[in-house]
């Protein structure tokens, strides 16, 4: 089974995606939410998993409308649970960090 993700391997979605259909799938990665749906309307997936909504930046619209213009079903539901942590260089310090920098 193929599914396309947005996002590269490694990703929340990949995450998402293998904790949902199993490890035996293979994932189709795609730059963008469009992209993800164009992978299963031309066939190169025959699933997708993209994100709908998160605790951090809320709904995500743009995906909603994706899913209701492509003419593709939701089939089910996945609430992935993120944790992330703060690696530093030994002996660093909490107040000696100057810069954050995030990439999601």
């Amino acid at each position: 089974m193929r599914i396309s993700i947005q996002g590269d391997r490694g990703s929340f979605h990949e995450v998402a995606a293998r904790q949902y259909f199993g490890n035996s799938i293979e994932i189709v990665p795609c730059s963008t939410f469009d992209m993800t749906i164009a992978a299963v309307k031309e066939r190169l997936a025959s699933h997708a998993v993209m994100a709908v909504e998160n605790s951090r930046s809320g709904s995500h619209p743009y995906n909603y409308t994706l899913i209701r213009e492509s003419g593709l079903k939701v089939i089910g539901e996945h609430n992935l649970r993120i944790k992330q942590n703060l690696l530093t260089m030994p002996g660093q310090t909490i107040s000696s960090i100057r810069q954050e920098i995030l990439r999601y």
